[in-house]
Order: structure tokens, then C-alpha cells, then sequence
């Protein structure tokens, strides 16, 4: 249709020329589109009619930095690729990115999202903070997660989970050489929905949190209804 497209497994995952040479296309999901048009708004906005509602999002080629665009066509890809490449691409090692290529503004939206998933488990005691000079959250002073790079999170958890969680969703869940014994596991951003996020905020929590604090959270959670019974007859 006179554009460019890029595709994997036949399906497309970007496009370039549309509505005009000044812009890119990316297919994300609509909870990806969100996150890009809010803290990006410069860069992302929603493709016109069904298509945009549906997760196609145009990128303003001049306004965006090669991090982000990476990151944008990373989540566009993997949204698209057939399962098999994608635990091939799980089993490559993980590059470290170098300072260059991850900007401090694709650093802020990797944790908007961590952020935005704390405050949906509503948990006590959560602070922002920074871990080896990226944006962090603990629990009272003890590590819940961190950024590592604008497409990864790291989170603590058990070595129990962490063995689980690598088994059971690779796509998502992944170590590299130097996380290795570590009781903490790798997340792919561009991979992983709003909610699964939220579980991993509140794996760490429950892990991390003083006795009180669960406590507390605990006796604030209401009790269960009692089941009523029909009253016997005589």
C-alpha cells in the first residue's frame, strides 16, 4: 500500500511512510500504547479509528531517540513473533546496554510502569529510591526491584520462583550470566501485561516486608463472609 513494512512469521510488526514519511507505525498492545502515548506523548500517539484503538500507534521518527524507538519496535516484534522464535530469542544471551544507548527518559518509563504497578496492589511502605544509579523500589529499606535498562526490570524473589517462573513463561521471565545463584529474576517490559507486573511488585513485597507491616496488611484485609445457613427445622 505504498509504505515499508517489517515483519516476522509473515505478520507485520512496524511500518514506515504512514500517514506521511515524517512517521513510523508499531503494533503494541493497548496497555503498551497507553504507557508510551503518557510518559512519551512527544513521540507516540494512537493511529486514527479501530486500528489505534486496537494497539497501532504512530512514532514521530524525528522526536524519538534510538532507545526508544528500540524499545517500541522490541514490544512490536515480540507482540507478533511466532512463539518458537521467541524462546530462541529468550535463550540468547542478554547484551548489557551501554550508557549511550539507554537514555535517563527511557529509564523513567520502564519504572513509570513498575510505579504504576506498585500503586495498584495499594501495599504499604513502598518508597522510591535508586539501585547501582537507576530508579528502584523498597519495602522499609530493603530491595523490592529495579530498572536495569529500558526494557528490564529486576525483581527479588525466591530461587524457588525464580526457577518456576523462567519455566513457565521464558518470554517474560529470564537471567542473565551475572544474576546466576542471585535470588532475583529478569523482566521483559515490552513482554509482560499490567497485571502479571503487579504480581511481581507483590512477590517481592511479601518477600521483602517487615513481619509487622504483613501484619497489619493483613488484619486490614476484610474477613471472609460467612456462609448462611437455613435455620433447621422442627
Amino acid at each position: 500500500m505504498g509504505t515499508v513494512d517489517f515483519r516476522v512469521g509473515g505478520k507485520i510488526f512496524a511500518t514506515l511512510g504512514y500517514p506521511d514519511r515524517s512517521f513510523g507505525m508499531v503494533q503494541l498492545t493497548p496497555d503498551q500504547q497507553a504507557l508510551l502515548v503518557e510518559t512519551t506523548p512527544n513521540v507516540f500517539v494512537p493511529v486514527a479509528g479501530g486500528w489505534g484503538r486496537r494497539g497501532s500507534t504512530n512514532v514521530r521518527l524525528a522526536a524519538a531517540d534510538p532507545a526508544t524507538l528500540k524499545s517500541a519496535l522490541t514490544m512490536a516484534w515480540q507482540n507478533r513473533a511466532p512463539k518458537s522464535l521467541l524462546r530462541h530469542a529468550a535463550d540468547k544471551p542478554s547484551r548489557k546496554p551501554t550508557p549511550a544507548r539507554t537514555s535517563s527518559q527511557s529509564l523513567d518509563r520502564a519504572f513509570a510502569r513498575a510505579r504504576a504497578a506498585a500503586k495498584v496492589t495499594k501495599l504499604d511502605g513502598i518508597e522510591e529510591g535508586t539501585s547501582y544509579g537507576t530508579p528502584s523500589l523498597t519495602v522499609r529499606g530493603k530491595f523490592l526491584m529495579r530498572v536495569k535498562d529500558a526494557d528490564t526490570l529486576v525483581f527479588r524473589c525466591t530461587m524457588e520462583e525464580k526457577a518456576f517462573l523462567m519455566e513457565a513463561e521464558p518470554a517474560i521471565y529470564f537471567e542473565t550470566e551475572h544474576y546466576v545463584g542471585w535470588p532475583a529474576v529478569l523482566v521483559r517490559l515490552s513482554a509482560i501485561s499490567s497485571a502479571e507486573l503487579a504480581h511481581c511488585v507483590e512477590r517481592a513485597w511479601r518477600l521483602q516486608a517487615p513481619k509487622k507491616l504483613k501484619a497489619e496488611r493483613a488484619n486490614a484485609s476484610p474477613a471472609p463472609a460467612k456462609r448462611k445457613t437455613a435455620p433447621k427445622k422442627k
